[in-house]
């Protein structure tokens, strides 16, 4: 279906075409923080030798996003504007971004300022990604949301890799270049995003409300979390919390074991988790396909089963081009997964709740973060290099337990 306005319309129409332009405010949330993630690091350990540290400072990020997500989420179905619920706070927190973004490589040689930066350019991250992807199911009818959604990775995986295919490149002859480009971009994707969506759009309870407080208003989503008639939502999320824990301990212990038991150089290590990002956005549309011809929990079900049997075969092999093809299909497996999990967690906030639900998947997601990287490499140090494998598949079939107790308590 066709637009009916270029900018700022209002259509009650359902348009892939406008997921596709939604998906250009989830690639610039991707390329920024990726390049984020990669440069400052590099920028921090020109004052503190502690590795530790570096990564102390870097955890600031997941901290704020911890405490802002689900408060803007809950804040955002709350609001009432002419703008709508999700736009105020896109307009608002992306240019800030984008401000902080650049001055990063500017503030870099004053200690000081760069972590007075990195915070606040963090908390305008957070502020808008949360509003930002709940554009997608507000625009989007509940069955066609694991379509919708893979697009929308789609677009972040560009993002990704425009980061580290061409700024990365930059950043040797100017990290202003690198900086600012991303910059250029973010608040390209406002302007995208502002012309493309509706204001009032119509999978979303548009109706007046009155004022509340998003602080306890989130405080007690949480807390009904743990009330009896929401267990399997509980259990649903804490599944998301653990495959993530086996997904981002993969990541970040990956290059450790490459160098280590495959013998192989750090960049070639890395650039062999490249297979498994590439496949993801490969399988990343036709796994929202699949999600909408037999449901969404059936197939994360079968995602779940996919990858830990496969990393379980990895265990011993030694042989880098067959871990490649390994990590090939463990990318279908993980699209499977992780392209249905958020339209899953949205549906559950039906037409008004939809913001607070998506704050509650970051916050359990990136709790699952936070955890990986000592999880699968306290289980390295333990039983060998092989435990990273071992720990991550058993994660994962954790998961899959979660996941199908969730669904039977959702039908109890």
């Amino acid at each position: 279906m066709n637009e009916k306005k270029k900018c700022g319309g209002e259509t009650a129409d359902f348009s892939y075409a406008k997921i596709w332009w939604i998906g250009f405010g989830f690639l610039g949330v991707q390329l920024a923080f990726t390049t984020y993630n990669a440069f400052l690091p590099l920028m921090y350990r020109e004052f503190f030798n502690s590795r530790a540290l570096v990564g102390l400072l870097m955890g600031t990020d997941n901290l704020i996003g911890l405490l802002l997500i689900p408060i803007i989420g809950a804040w955002s179905d709350r609001i009432n504007s002419p703008w709508g619920r999700r736009l105020p706070f896109i307009i608002v927190a992306i240019p800030i971004a984008a401000l902080t973004h650049f001055a990063i490589p500017l503030v870099a040689s004053v200690l000081f300022l760069l972590i007075i930066t990195e915070i606040i350019f963090t908390a305008a991250m957070h502020s808008y990604r949360g509003p930002v992807i709940s554009l997608m199911p507000d625009h989007t009818p509940p069955k066609k949301r694991s379509v919708a959604n893979g697009i929308i990775n789609l677009m972040g995986g560009f993002g990704t890799l425009i980061s580290f295919g061409i700024l990365s490149l930059l950043y040797d002859i100017d990290p202003r270049l690198t900086f600012g480009i991303g910059s250029l971009v973010l608040l390209l994707s406002l302007a995208v995003v502002w012309c493309k969506v509706d204001k009032h759009p119509p999978y979303v309870d548009n109706s007046p409300r009155s004022s509340t407080n998003p602080i306890k208003e989130a405080v007690d989503g949480i807390r009904n979390l743990l009330k009896p008639g929401y267990t399997g939502q509980f259990l649903i999320l804490m599944s998301m919390l653990i495959y993530f824990i086996g997904y981002a301990g993969l990541n970040a212990m990956f290059p450790i074991y490459g160098v280590e038991t495959l013998g192989l150089t750090e960049g070639r290590a890395n650039f062999i988790l490249t297979s498994f990002a590439a496949s993801f956005l490969v399988f990343a549309v036709l796994a929202g396909f699949v999600g909408t011809k037999i449901g969404k929990i059936p197939a994360m079900l079968w995602g779940l089963i996919m990858v830990p049997v496969l990393f379980l075969i990895a265990v011993p092999v030694r042989e880098p081009w067959i871990i490649s093809g390994i990590f090939v299909l463990g990318g279908l497996g993980w699209a499977l997964i992780n392209v249905q999990a958020m339209p899953l967690i949205a549906d559950f906030g039906g037409r008004d709740k939809v913001g607070f639900y998506i704050g509650l998947y970051y916050v359990f997601t990136m709790i699952g973060q936070m955890m990986g990287p000592f999880a699968l490499g306290l289980s390295m140090d333990l039983i060998g290099n092989q435990g990273m494998f071992i720990a991550g598949a058993a994660f994962f079939f954790l998961a899959f337990i979660m996941l199908w107790t969730g669904k039977k308590k959702l039908t109890d």
